[in-house]
């Protein structure tokens, strides 16, 4: 158990940078900080469970994911492989995090924590709204419109969610064919009132 020996590998995931040296109160007293865990694979929620029963402070975001191939609705990871702990990291409360089971390490630059801005953790926390999923909430079989990258603008069907952090295929006309393809949840929206066919990438 231990730090990580890069914290940029949190950076990629969330697009944040390295922060400046622990906060620390007007007298100088260490104060708690967010900070990144990496956890064992699918193991997010029991590593969360373990670190509330040793009294740590945790935040878990998740989303509410429609199964492949079934209408059930669950809870996963928004960020698969990774949780948020806030601890005062000048005390023992650190030592116990990097000795939970399920924990690997906390993210760190060489034998140092990094600190997760507060920031980041509220804006996460307002945007999940308590309701799990930050993105709209989609069937099979719906008309959506694609909103970014190559493929801006041209409307699809909806056909399923593939992973818990917000990958979905979608059926586009291409050559008069329907072909699949695979875009981010983020990037499509529903199409309330379609009228006529699918718009087709190539007559």
């Amino acid at each position: 158990m231990g730090y990580s020996q890069d914290a940029s590998e949190w950076a990629g995931v969330c697009g944040t940078s390295r922060q400046g040296e622990e906060v620390r109160s007007e007298r100088g007293q260490a104060v708690r900080e967010w900070y990144a865990i990496r956890s064992k694979p699918k193991k997010e929620a029991t590593t969360a469970t373990f670190l509330r029963h040793a009294g740590i402070e945790v935040y878990l975001p998740q989303i509410r994911v429609r199964k492949p191939a079934s209408s059930s609705v669950g809870l996963e990871p928004f960020f698969p492989g990774y949780l948020f702990c806030r601890v005062d990291s000048s005390g023992p409360e650190l030592s116990r995090v990097n000795y939970t089971p399920g924990v690997l390490y906390v993210l760190g630059y060489g034998n140092e924590p990094s600190p997760v801005p507060e920031t980041l953790i509220a804006a996460l926390q307002h945007r999940l709204n308590g309701k799990g999923s930050p993105y709209p909430t989609l069937k099979a079989g719906e008309r959506v419109v694609i909103t970014a990258g190559p493929l801006r603008g041209i409307e699809a069907i909806f056909a399923g969610h593939l992973s818990g952090n917000g990958r979905v295929q979608v059926l586009i006309q291409l050559l008069k064919r329907q072909c699949r393809t695979e875009v981010h949840l983020s990037q499509v929206r529903r199409v309330e009132q379609a009228v006529g066919k699918v718009l087709s990438v190539a007559s």
